[in-house]
């Protein structure tokens, strides 16, 4: 399980007085990287989630906008998307609907606490790391089609190295507008 605090193994390291993103062990030396990269970013989201409440981790400044809640949950689910059924060809349940609220014109969860949260981005990132675990280095030159094309006569094809720098990216937008949505609640001083 992942916690607030558990990122400091790859975050952090000193090599000769710089600040570096060092691999985990058990990984091809690229997937490795990704890894850590994924594991940096989620430490600084995480930090911005830490703290709030559950109606702090609910609330929206209009409907156009996603919660920090719902932003952390989505976050999951698409780590999940990417990974499971595009990667892995398995694909996601309907209870992950409510990571895309206003795609869909479904209520943005609330009453949650934090950790109902840190469990799914641990659960999606253990799913991550176990199956990267299992790929070298030259299945990052692999292409996949989006489960939801398949099929389909333009379908679009992701290198498994572009949907990893994906994630990466993907996780840094949120993280910003986490930043943002901390700064606009009403009434806190967080």
């Amino acid at each position: 399980m992942l916690s607030l605090g558990s990122h400091e193994s790859v975050i952090g390291s000193r090599v000769k007085d710089a600040v570096s993103i060092s691999p985990p062990a058990g990984f091809a030396p690229r997937i490795g990287q990704y890894i850590a990269q994924l594991e940096d970013v989620r430490g600084r989201t995480m930090r911005y989630a830490e703290g709030l409440s559950p109606w702090q981790l609910a609330w929206f400044p209009n409907p156009k906008v996603e919660s920090i809640g719902t932003l952390l949950l989505h976050i999951a689910a698409v780590e999940t998307s990417w990974i499971q059924e595009d990667i892995m060809r398995q694909p996601m349940g309907e209870e992950w609907r409510i990571a895309f609220p206003i795609r869909f014109g479904i209520p943005q969860i609330s009453g949650k606490p934090l950790e109902f949260f840190i469990e799914k981005l641990d659960s999606s990132r253990a799913m991550t790391r176990q199956v990267l675990a299992k790929m070298t280095d030259a299945d990052l030159d692999r292409s996949v089609t989006s489960l939801d094309d398949e099929g389909a006569v333009e379908a679009q094809r992701y290198t498994i190295e572009w949907i990893l720098y994906h994630l990466v990216e993907h996780e840094a937008h949120h993280k910003g507008q986490i930043a943002m949505m901390r700064r606009l609640l009403p009434g806190a001083n967080v």
